[in-house]
């Protein structure tokens, strides 16, 4: 979760905000950061970030996003392992 943190405080020059708190409402992050979170996202945790994942829900809060690469890196590995059991 840190590394998420991180990057969100780097972006928005903000720190110590709350991780319910949504990143937009409150002008944290703008529609264009979307796109360098997504890359970071991808890149820092090496997983691919689909338009059906990209919801205010998921992408408005620190929570939602480390909900959905928690449950990324789950599915990763489901499907790892069933590659490894054939």
């Amino acid at each position: 979760m840190s590394t998420i943190v991180n990057y969100v405080e780097n972006v928005s020059h903000e720190k110590g905000f709350d991780h319910s708190t949504n990143l937009f409402e409150r002008g944290l992050l703008t529609s264009l950061d979307v796109l360098s979170l997504v890359a970071f996202i991808e890149e820092t945790f090496h997983l691919q970030i689909s338009g059906d994942d990209v919801d205010m829900a998921t992408f408005g809060t620190i929570d939602g996003l480390v909900e959905m690469v928690t449950r990324k890196q789950a599915e990763a590995l489901t499907c790892a392992s069933h590659v490894v059991d054939r």
